[in-house]
């Protein structure tokens, strides 16, 4: 009884220590949440929007990105600034 209880604690082990070790979404910054969205920036530098689940909604392709208000974020590509919606279409 004492061999299983070891070797499942253990096995346990192995599998907090796995699950603490994997990589997970690696942003370099991370805006409030607003109306379902954040801007993240990632590793690379570029922003896009997650929703709660951490999965993409709009890519990241943006230099700069602020939170969403009233339907839509101010986000920066190159020298151009402007408003895009919640699909990343520029307004």
């Amino acid at each position: 009884m004492q061999h299983a209880i070891r070797t499942s604690i253990a096995v346990l082990a192995v599998a907090l220590l796995g699950a603490c070790a994997s990589p997970g979404p690696q942003y370099r910054n991370v805006g409030k949440f607003n109306e379902g969205l954040a801007p993240v920036q990632t590793q690379s530098g570029k922003w896009g929007f997650i929703n709660q689940r951490q999965q993409w909604v709009i890519p990241p392709r943006f230099d700069e990105a602020k939170e969403f208000q009233d339907g839509r974020a101010a986000a920066r590509q190159g020298s151009k600034w402007g408003f895009i919606n919640r699909q990343g279409h520029w307004q």
